[in-house]
């Protein structure tokens, strides 16, 4: 770790332990209530800019931390001040030791940066405020809440790297074209046993939906998204021809997902999901069960026609160790005893 950087958390960790507004400020004085504020002073540039640093440490999956970066880009706009997204120095399950495309950011691997400052003008800055590393309260906690806010600060400042559009085209123009396609988002892995997560559907909900579909509308075709092996291979033997996916890393063993299994691992990680979820968004009749993916392909995807087909079957339990086995156990419980229909 360079010494910017140890510098860098040091000020972050000492601002922590005390207050930040021990002195009158009028400047301040509009987030005095905001929970969790770290307000600090790098130098004498831009003497009459507040920068808004929008930073999370660990975070989640790559849709969960941009809506975490939109709801904070809508606090910015309502403090007046200039965004910027440090993924750098507050890493998150994407971050690589070496750079990517120049960049230690992660949000730059993927997305441009919100404003036209670096880091490095902002860290020389006289005016800087951090984000707390949680959503405030009615800040929203999915893509369907406070959608409006939402859409209109994405439109405004993010912009997804061409290379990952270019790429889902390529793949549309190739296996859609003059196709009617119904897409599939199967999730399974960590959502089997994550606290107070959605559960994924069974292979018995998956199926029926998706035959039951393809009898009633007349699919040519179904695109498949989903990270684990097995699901990839029963779709492959039930639907044959119709079947077409993306060829993103899959894993029956959910921990191979936290390993450097290949080259850049994490980044190619994010890579994939956001160019699956970019295609999800041109496909407007979707299978899934309630998940950032799903949510994100209907939000970027400027169709009112879009239509999701939501398989829901309640949250986990909150406790670590219940929600272990409890996807499990209600897998095979008859319906009449808490089983899935």
């Amino acid at each position: 770790m360079n010494s910017f950087k140890k510098q860098l958390i040091k000020i972050f960790l000492r601002s922590r332990k005390r207050p930040f507004f021990q002195k009158k400020n009028i400047l301040f004085e509009r987030v005095k209530k905001a929970p969790e504020y770290k307000v600090c002073s790098f130098g004498e540039k831009n003497k009459n800019k507040l920068f808004y640093v929008i930073k999370r440490f660990h975070g989640g999956g790559l849709f969960s931390n941009l809506l975490f970066v939109l709801n904070h880009l809508i606090h910015a706009n309502k403090l007046g001040a200039v965004p910027i997204v440090d993924m750098e120095n507050f890493t998150n399950l994407y971050s690589e030791e070496k750079k990517i495309n120049g960049t230690n950011n992660s949000w730059l691997y993927y997305f441009d940066q919100v404003s036209p400052y670096t880091l490095a003008e902002v860290y020389k800055s006289k005016k800087v405020i951090f984000s707390s590393d949680k959503l405030f309260h009615k800040q929203s906690v999915s893509y369907k809440e406070n959608e409006k806010d939402l859409i209109k600060v994405y439109k405004k400042y993010v912009n997804i790297k061409k290379e990952f559009i270019i790429e889902a085209n390529k793949f549309i123009k190739k296996n859609f074209l003059k196709k009617k396609i119904l897409a599939v988002h199967w999730r399974g892995s960590d959502h089997k046993v994550l606290p107070n997560h959605p559960f994924p559907p069974t292979e018995k909900q998956i199926l029926r939906m998706t035959d039951r579909l393809l009898l009633s509308k007349k699919f040519d075709k179904i695109f498949l998204v989903t990270e684990e092996k097995k699901y990839l291979e029963l779709f492959k033997n039930r639907y044959d021809s119709k079947l077409c996916y993306f060829n993103s890393f899959r894993s029956n063993n959910r921990k191979e997902f936290s390993y450097y299994a290949r080259s850049n691992h994490r980044y190619n990680l994010g890579r994939e999901s956001l160019i699956e979820a970019l295609i999800l968004s041109r496909v407007p009749h979707l299978i899934c069960s309630r998940s950032n993916i799903s949510e994100v392909a209907k939000f970027i995807s400027n169709n009112r026609r879009y239509k999701t087909y939501e398989i829901m079957n309640g949250f986990n339990n909150s406790s670590i160790i219940h929600s272990l086995y409890l996807w499990h156990l209600k897998k095979i419980l008859p319906n009449f005893l808490g089983g899935f229909k």
